[in-house]
């Protein structure tokens, strides 16, 4: 045994430093393991030395005895390190792994120091010996191990490491009857002993190989500082307590040795106190965080929705939602990112306007939801389109393309034909079939102007152009003849952004004759602007007032003004005269103002038959279902309802019977032909017996000669106006000629 433990523990000493640089975070707690071989191995060297070669046997045995004392020392501060290392920075589990491993050390501690005392008869002051020093190392290295083992988990004592722990643990066993003996005076030297000392140490070895090979991960579990399990401890700290208290009262323990334990249980009792106090504290922190967590995740979500949100809302912001081509807001912004690209590459590109022939009848006849399929094959056929091309909607039937990157005018002329046929390929629904058009203008950045606003004002004028020709169907090239149109539009444009209604305009009175007699009987009314503008014809600014929206609060003040001027001249003079107004489109779908007619020629006392509402008859021919029931509105109301432009272009007879038209004015177009064509003679005499047979009187306007005036009169028709009867006038001047006109017919 002499030999074989030095030589065994030599081997052990050597294997086990052998894995320190292959620990890791193992390595210092396995260098104290090898330092306290290391010890042992010494003694045991020194234990051969003084049974077998020294000469005098056993005068090295107190040296032996002293140097056996301190492995468990070390391996006491082996587990501590691990210990220590692996609660870094958990400040509750490190105070409640050293508190229970310092109470309940000391109360083993007494418990034996008081077993010696019995065992040596001795009962006076303390007097430590140095083997009594190492029972208080040896309990605190057993509960450190059984800390471990709890802090580990029982699921981990499978696993070979803990072979370490269990030669720790072994060892500790051990050394107290050793150090017991020893500190009796006794002799400890025992070989079975001595065997289950080198096995032990033989454990912590294999451990640390298994360690080395597995690497083993241990996450140490948190302590339990709930309430439940604080005042499970107190308990136990209580019977304890009482068992300390019989232990005084049968004088087992010496009041001094007992009044030990109740303070360290004492100190035990407040540590877990306090530790309970930092749990909840921790628990109050951690619920809290986890609710900040949970808000945070909460405001993530909705700051994720509402960006989902802001992105619809961007697309429908900036989407046309029934065709799903890009809207006109969208369109400024592409067109200015496409001219800055444009600019900066040195880039041309084309603009095309393009406004939609014969829809208005679609939506009129077929009803608004037929009208939105065929905008949205229209919206499929534009996206559908190459990629260097941009479609816009930009109004109810109108659509704004770009084409970027182009080479010369041919290819741009190209991309006009195509779009041409992309608007008259015929719309096929079932069995419903529309064949529509539309008119196309179209300009070029640089070659036309450099200024993006502009190309689309010059685009636009150029689709007018084309509504205004033959060919509606067609496209049309920007030119420099059209520059002076598109000023003016943005001159009139920028009058009427400022313009008061009561302020800024004023009327004219074109006089109207019934030719049988002479005389004056009623006026048409023309909106002007007032000042150096004044020569500018309604035909140029209403429409420009309507896109505007200006045109309501402008009928309502012609309206007025026209009744209240006509009025005074009926009183003043004693005339009985009516007026014309020409109705804009904005007002067949404006159903409140048939009230305010109403209502102001309740006012002003005046005749409601005696009002002229002149309608165009491309309101009539693309009339939608709203607008028809206001006619028929007037019509029931009592207003005289005058088709104008009749005989020019296509008519509506359907709409022309229904609504209850009183009046229809020859189209200037005919009237110029009177007395250069026969055929345009035989045409008025035709629409005079349609007329007669529908109660409808027929009246021309334009009359600019004798000969068409002779020829017309001599046709029948008896109410005419024009430059050669009288010109739009002022009110002050027509008030002259109103009052000559009856003195001539009292003469």
């Amino acid at each position: 045994m002499d030999l074989m433990s030095p030589v065994t523990i030599g081997l052990v000493l050597v294997l086990i430093i052998s894995k320190v640089r292959k620990l890791y975070e193992f390595k210092w707690p396995v260098l104290a393991l090898a330092a306290g071989i290391l010890v042992w191995f010494i003694g045991d060297i020194l234990f051969f030395f003084n049974d077998f070669v020294v000469d005098n046997p056993g005068s090295l045995t107190d040296i032996t005895d002293f140097i056996y004392l301190f492995p468990n020392a070390l391996f006491a501060l082996s587990i501590s390190i691990y210990m220590i290392h692996k609660l870094l920075g958990r400040r509750n589990d490190l105070a409640f792994l050293m508190i229970n491993t310092l109470c309940f050390a000391i109360i083993g501690f007494v418990l034996i120091f008081r077993f010696h005392q019995i065992a040596t008869g001795y009962s006076g002051n303390f007097t430590p010996q140095i083997e009594i020093v190492f029972f208080f190392i040896s309990f605190y290295t057993i509960m450190m191990c059984l800390q471990l083992v709890s802090f580990v988990g029982v699921k981990n004592l499978r696993k070979g490491t803990m072979l370490v722990s269990l030669g720790i643990f072994g060892y500790a066993i051990l050394d107290i009857e050793y150090d017991f003996l020893q500190s009796l005076g006794i002799d400890a030297e025992n070989n079975f002993v001595n065997l289950l000392y080198v096995l032990f140490m033989i454990l912590m070895t294999v451990g640390t190989t298994i360690q080395q090979k597995k690497k083993y991960e241990f996450d140490f579990r948190s302590g339990d500082y709930s309430e439940k399990a604080t005042g499970r401890r107190f308990a136990i700290t209580i019977i304890i307590i009482m068992v300390d208290l019989l232990f005084i009262a049968t004088r087992f323990l010496p009041e001094s040795l007992g009044v030990y334990i109740i303070i360290t249980l004492l100190s035990y009792l407040i540590v877990n106190y306090i530790l309970h106090s930092n749990y909840l504290n921790e628990e109050l922190i951690h619920q809290q965080s986890e609710q900040n967590a949970i808000l945070e995740e909460r405001i993530k979500e909705k700051t994720r929705d509402l960006e989902k949100a802001n992105d619809n809302l961007q697309i429908m912001a900036s989407t046309d939602a029934l065709t799903g081509l890009k809207n006109r807001r969208s369109s400024e912004e592409c067109m200015k990112e496409l001219w800055m690209t444009a600019m900066e590459k040195e880039k041309k590109y084309a603009i095309f306007i393009a406004d939609l022939n014969h829809f208005k009848p679609v939506n009129d006849t077929y009803g608004h939801e037929m009208g939105d399929k065929v905008l949205i094959e229209f919206g499929k056929r534009l996206n559908s389109l190459p990629e260097n091309f941009s479609a816009f909607r930009v109004g109810g039937d109108e659509f704004l393309i770009s084409l970027f990157d182009i080479k010369n005018q041919d290819e741009v002329i190209d991309a006009a034909k195509e779009l041409r046929n992309l608007f008259n390929t015929p719309i096929i629904f079932d069995s419903y079939i529309f064949n529509l058009s539309a008119s196309l203008g179209i300009a070029i950045f640089p070659d036309d102007s450099e200024d993006y606003e502009a190309l689309m004002n010059y685009a636009d004028a150029a689709m007018y152009e084309v509504k205004k020709s033959g060919n509606k169907d067609g496209y049309k090239f920007f030119d420099s003849k059209l520059t002076n149109v598109v000023l003016k539009k943005k001159t009139i444009q920028k009058v009427l952004e400022t313009a008061r209604v009561d302020r800024d305009f004023l009327l004219h009175f074109q006089p109207q004759f019934d030719i049988s007699t002479g005389k004056i009987i009623g006026a048409e009314v023309f909106l002007h602007l007032d000042g150096d503008m004044e020569h500018i014809s309604p035909e140029e600014f209403v429409p420009i007032a309507e896109e505007t929206g200006l045109i309501s609060s402008l009928s309502i003040w012609t309206a007025k003004t026209a009744m209240a001027t006509v009025s005074e001249w009926n009183k003043k003079l004693g005339t009985n005269i009516g007026f014309t107004l020409n109705l804009s489109p904005v007002q067949l779908l404006d159903a409140e103002f048939i009230e305010t007619l109403e209502h102001l020629s309740d006012d002003y006392k005046f005749d409601m038959g005696k009002i002229v509402l002149d309608i165009s008859n491309e309101v009539i021919v693309g009339a939608t279902y709203s607008a028809k029931e206001t006619l028929e509105a007037f019509h029931n109301y009592g207003f005289a309802l005058s088709l104008n432009d009749f005989g020019g272009k296509n008519i509506n007879l359907s709409y022309l019977m229904d609504c209850g038209i009183n009046f229809i004015e020859l189209s200037r177009n005919l009237i110029a032909g009177v007395g250069e064509d026969n055929s345009t003679e035989i045409l008025i005499r035709s629409i005079l017996n349609f007329a007669g047979t529908m109660g409808i009187a027929v009246s021309a306007v334009g009359i600019e000669t004798v000969k068409q005036y002779e020829i017309l009169k001599n046709l029948g028709i008896t109410k005419m106006q024009g430059y050669l009867l009288g010109k739009p006038m002022r009110a002050e001047e027509f008030e002259k000629v109103l009052m000559e006109n009856m003195n001539e017919r009292l003469k």
